[in-house]
Protein backbone atom coordinates (compact mmCIF):
# COMPACT_ATOMS: atom_id res chain seq x y z
CA UNK A 1 0.00 0.00 0.00
CA UNK A 2 1.00 3.69 0.06
CA UNK A 3 1.01 6.83 1.41
CA UNK A 4 -2.13 7.60 0.18
CA UNK A 5 -3.89 4.66 1.60
CA UNK A 6 -2.56 5.85 5.11
CA UNK A 7 -4.54 9.39 4.23
CA UNK A 8 -7.34 7.93 3.43
CA UNK A 9 -7.36 5.73 6.87
CA UNK A 10 -6.78 9.27 9.01
CA UNK A 11 -10.20 10.66 7.37
CA UNK A 12 -11.91 7.62 8.94
CA UNK A 13 -13.96 7.43 12.41
CA UNK A 14 -12.09 6.27 15.06
CA UNK A 15 -13.08 2.85 14.92
CA UNK A 16 -13.57 2.46 18.55
CA UNK A 17 -14.71 5.86 19.21
CA UNK A 18 -16.18 6.96 16.12
CA UNK A 19 -14.89 10.27 16.64
CA UNK A 20 -13.95 11.76 13.19
CA UNK A 21 -10.40 13.97 12.96
CA UNK A 22 -7.35 13.06 14.76
CA UNK A 23 -7.23 9.84 13.97
CA UNK A 24 -4.10 7.95 13.26
CA UNK A 25 -3.49 4.83 10.97
CA UNK A 26 -2.76 1.83 13.28
CA UNK A 27 -1.29 -1.03 12.05
CA UNK A 28 -2.96 -4.40 13.99
CA UNK A 29 -1.14 -6.07 16.11
CA UNK A 30 -0.48 -9.80 17.88
CA UNK A 31 -1.63 -11.21 14.71
CA UNK A 32 1.51 -11.99 13.25
CA UNK A 33 0.63 -14.69 11.13
CA UNK A 34 -2.09 -12.64 9.38
CA UNK A 35 -0.05 -9.65 8.71
CA UNK A 36 3.62 -10.80 7.88
CA UNK A 37 4.65 -8.40 10.24
CA UNK A 38 8.12 -8.83 11.67
CA UNK A 39 10.82 -8.28 14.35
CA UNK A 40 10.47 -4.45 14.10
CA UNK A 41 8.53 -4.22 11.01
CA UNK A 42 4.72 -3.58 10.45
CA UNK A 43 2.50 -4.89 8.17
CA UNK A 44 1.07 -3.94 5.56
CA UNK A 45 -0.90 -0.82 5.22
CA UNK A 46 -3.81 -2.83 4.41
CA UNK A 47 -3.60 -3.90 8.25
CA UNK A 48 -4.02 -0.36 9.47
CA UNK A 49 -7.60 0.53 11.53
CA UNK A 50 -8.00 4.09 12.15
CA UNK A 51 -7.92 4.97 16.37
CA UNK A 52 -7.70 8.33 17.57
CA UNK A 53 -4.00 9.07 18.89
CA UNK A 54 -5.08 8.40 22.42
CA UNK A 55 -5.99 4.82 21.41
CA UNK A 56 -2.80 4.56 19.27
CA UNK A 57 -1.08 5.10 22.80
CA UNK A 58 -2.65 3.16 24.62
CA UNK A 59 -2.96 -0.21 22.52
CA UNK A 60 1.08 0.12 22.29
CA UNK A 61 1.10 0.69 26.19
CA UNK A 62 -1.42 -1.47 27.38
CA UNK A 63 -1.25 -4.54 24.97
CA UNK A 64 -3.40 -5.52 22.15
CA UNK A 65 -5.14 -8.30 23.98
CA UNK A 66 -6.10 -5.90 27.07
CA UNK A 67 -7.04 -3.51 24.66
CA UNK A 68 -9.54 -5.25 22.58
CA UNK A 69 -10.87 -6.71 26.04
CA UNK A 70 -11.46 -3.30 27.77
CA UNK A 71 -12.92 -1.52 24.14
CA UNK A 72 -14.80 -4.89 23.25
CA UNK A 73 -13.59 -4.74 19.57
CA UNK A 74 -11.20 -7.17 17.53
CA UNK A 75 -8.82 -5.58 15.67
CA UNK A 76 -9.06 -8.64 12.42
CA UNK A 77 -12.45 -7.25 12.19
CA UNK A 78 -11.70 -3.66 12.42
CA UNK A 79 -9.29 -4.02 9.58
CA UNK A 80 -12.10 -6.04 7.59
CA UNK A 81 -14.52 -3.37 8.11
CA UNK A 82 -11.42 -1.08 7.19
CA UNK A 83 -11.22 -2.54 3.80
CA UNK A 84 -14.70 -2.93 2.95
CA UNK A 85 -15.06 0.99 3.10
CA UNK A 86 -12.03 1.21 1.95
CA UNK A 87 -13.37 -0.56 -1.51
CA UNK A 88 -16.97 1.24 -0.94
CA UNK A 89 -15.00 4.24 -0.96
CA UNK A 90 -12.89 3.77 -4.15
CA UNK A 91 -9.79 3.86 -2.24
CA UNK A 92 -8.65 0.23 -3.16
CA UNK A 93 -9.99 -2.50 -5.63
CA UNK A 94 -10.60 -6.44 -4.10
Amino acid sequence: MSKDYRNYIRTLPCYVTGIIGNTEPHHIIGYNWLTGKAMSRKGSDLTCIPLTSELHRQIHNIGWATFEKEHNINQLEAMIATILQAEKDGMINI
